[in-house]
C-alpha cells in the first residue's frame, strides 16, 4: 500500500494544499485526474523501450477515466 500511496502523493499533494477547507467529495474528480495524469507521465518517462517507442510515433499514452455509473470512457488528449 504504500507503494501505491508513495506514487500518487506528487500528483495529489498540490491538489490537498490549495483545498483549504474543501470536502473531501469534492476533490474527488480533481483527485482521479491528478492520478490519471501521474499514472499517463509515469508511463511516458518510465521506461526506455515505451520512451523510444513513443518518439518514433509507434506508440501514444493518454489517460482515459471510466465511470462505473454509465459505463462510458472519457479519454484525456494528454500529447507531451
Amino acid at each position: 500500500m504504500h507503494a501505491i500511496a508513495d506514487r500518487i502523493r506528487p500528483g495529489l499533494e498540490p491538489l490537498l494544499a490549495k483545498a483549504g477547507n474543501t470536502a473531501l467529495e469534492q476533490l474527488l474528480p480533481d483527485a482521479v485526474r491528478a492520478n490519471i495524469d501521474t499514472s499517463v507521465a509515469a508511463l511516458r518517462h518510465g521506461s526506455t523501450i515505451l520512451e523510444g517507442l513513443i518518439d518514433n510515433g509507434g506508440l501514444r499514452i493518454v489517460g482515459a477515466e471510466y465511470c462505473l455509473e454509465s459505463g462510458e470512457v472519457e479519454f484525456f488528449d494528454q500529447l507531451p
